[in-house]
């Protein structure tokens, strides 16, 4: 495929960008979506992006978060955007425990901030990394964007937090506001 085939993408970070932080969450009962997300998506979706969630799930790798449990959280989001009209084309993961000293480099570099995540959605779904943008909640995400080459970050946690190459919002209605600007 051809550098003009590739596809652009939306990244979100899971915990903190699509649902709201709550520690942990072993079942989806404890899944809250974040106000004004699937407009978000929509928006992208409209503009031909692919929508990737990346996300560090260590609870896993610590045994607090079994497999399945897992799949039926994946399973639950990827129903809820589905309903929504704006589908998630992927979600790609780090289980591991970063406190682990047996894990390997490749795992290591699955996991934010390391651009691990980003690289192998992009060969997957074809994807325009220069095209791309990343909104997370963590300077991690932040981090493993500027390492992929991702021009466009967005931080949205708190706007106090500033960084020369990524932008902050209070919350996702913010940033879609200038998204929508910018994109249109």
């Amino acid at each position: 495929m051809s550098k003009s085939d590739c596809h652009p993408a939306l990244f979100l970070d899971r915990d903190g960008v699509v649902n709201k932080e709550v520690g942990y969450i072993s079942d989806t009962s404890k899944i809250v979506f974040m106000e004004h997300i699937f407009d978000l998506c929509h928006f992208f979706k409209e503009k031909s992006f692919k929508i990737v969630i990346v996300t560090n799930q260590s609870g896993i790798g610590r045994k607090i978060i079994t497999d399945d449990q897992y799949k039926e959280i994946n399973a639950f989001i990827l129903k809820k955007f589905k309903d929504e009209k704006c589908s998630i084309d992927l979600i790609l993961t780090s289980t591991i425990d970063p406190r682990d000293t047996e894990s390997s480099q490749g795992e290591i570099f699955r996991r934010k901030p390391n651009p691990g995540l980003l690289h192998e959605s992009k060969i997957k779904l074809d994807l325009d990394l220069n095209k791309s943008l990343f909104i997370g909640d963590n300077l991690t995400d932040m981090q493993a964007g500027k390492s992929a080459g991702i021009p466009s970050l967005f931080l949205v946690k708190d706007p106090m937090i500033y960084g020369d190459y990524f932008e902050s919002f209070l919350d996702i209605k913010s940033c879609l506001v200038r998204l929508s600007h910018a994109f249109n």
